[in-house]
């Protein structure tokens, strides 16, 4: 907790329910700052870095930018980037941590501080082949050899899911869909395997409404397979699967949003029921014994909405807040959700927070929750 009492843009902030400390950062250049989606970490590996959204209300949610914080108290900084305008919530930082992977237009470009942006690689023009292209890379990941982005989105009335090489600047389409698939991301373990999301969508000509049947499906680059991992239950009928990600050593985990959160062995096809609770956005640390979660920001507008840490050996459940403030601006249009993540040494839990400065940051140190 030191180096966040003594940096000048936090704002240490107890929460009156747990008295769990968070770290709120009250410097504001925009009015909405938001942590990175619970998938894409928004502190660098070395946690010089704090990187978040910002946006300008009334502006649309496509044009969120990013922007940065210096994390050392005798040298810190703030800056927002209006050149890098990125589609969904697409933004990736890079292992050394001082630049971020982003979607825009037709390809990833390449942010480093001090103002490069450089294009990494496109859709070739050949396969949009005149249709519009609504969306790219709901939130990019790295394959585990760091050769390839992985990029889903969709073009017309199509969903296709594709890889980018990182070297030569191609992209290639492995899949498309007459439904939507998104949320693809690359296992942190397997070069070759991703997972991807059915969900809810609108078909761009007749505007009429489909639902899906099963969410979360595996796949490889090699295109040599592609299933539900949970062919046998159906969704919305007993089973609500939602949210899921990679933990680092593989696993393929996600919430439930009345069950609570599962892992699961791609491998042995092994499941387990880890925390047994309704929640909505779950995340884990690297050894999966310490969870995080909301609940449930889709309940905002009735009632305050919560920041949960959970041991899972213990079975201990604490507080990290107990009631964030509906945000001023809408919840849905923005995509304000807290959205808590671990930091990539485990060392915060970082989330979106409403209790001191409209729509910012928090970091909570998570040694004080052990």
């Amino acid at each position: 907790m030191e180096n966040l009492a003594r940096h000048p843009y936090f704002t240490e902030w107890t929460d009156p329910s747990s008295g769990v400390k968070s770290f709120v950062l009250t410097k504001k250049l925009a009015p909405l700052q938001q942590s990175f989606y619970f998938t894409n970490s928004s502190l660098s590996a070395d946690e010089k870095y704090l990187w978040f959204y910002a946006t300008y209300p009334p502006s649309p949610v496509s044009t969120h930018i990013l922007g940065v914080v210096g994390m050392d108290p005798e040298n810190p900084f703030i800056q927002v980037f209006p050149e890098t305008a990125f589609w969904d919530a697409s933004p990736l930082i890079t292992p050394e941590g001082d630049s971020v992977y982003f979607f825009q237009n037709k390809g990833v470009y390449l942010f480093q501080l001090g103002g490069n942006v450089e294009k990494i690689c496109e859709l070739d023009d050949e396969y949009i082949d005149g249709r519009y292209l609504f969306r790219g890379a709901t939130h990019l990941t790295l394959s585990a050899d760091g050769k390839y982005l992985l990029i889903d989105g969709q073009v017309g009335n199509r969903w296709f899911v594709s890889v980018g090489d990182l070297e030569t600047g191609k992209v290639e389409v492995i899949n498309e869909f007459p439904r939507m698939y998104n949320h693809a991301q690359f296992s942190p373990t397997n070069p070759k395997l991703f997972s991807m999301a059915q969900d809810w969508w609108t078909d761009p000509i007749t505007g009429r409404r489909g639902s899906f049947d099963q969410r979360i499906w595996v796949m490889d680059t090699e295109k040599t397979f592609c299933y539900p991992i949970m062919p046998k239950e159906w969704v919305g009928h007993g089973s609500d699967p939602c949210h899921e990600w990679w933990s680092r050593d593989g696993k393929l985990c996600w919430t439930d949003y009345n069950k609570g959160a599962f892992q699961f062995d791609v491998e042995t096809e092994e499941k387990l029921h880890v925390w047994k609770r309704p929640l909505c956005h779950t995340h884990c640390d690297s050894t999966r014994r310490f969870w995080c979660a909301d609940q449930s920001p889709y309940k905002w507008a009735k009632e305050p909405c919560q920041v949960l840490f959970y041991d899972a050996k213990t079975e201990k459940e604490t507080v990290i807040a107990s009631g964030l403030p509906l945000p001023p601006w809408s919840r849905s249009a923005y995509h304000i959700d807290p959205h808590p993540q671990f930091s990539p040494t485990d060392r915060y839990v970082v989330y979106t927070t409403t209790v001191l400065a409209d729509v910012t940051l928090a970091l909570c140190p998570v040694r004080q929750l052990k």
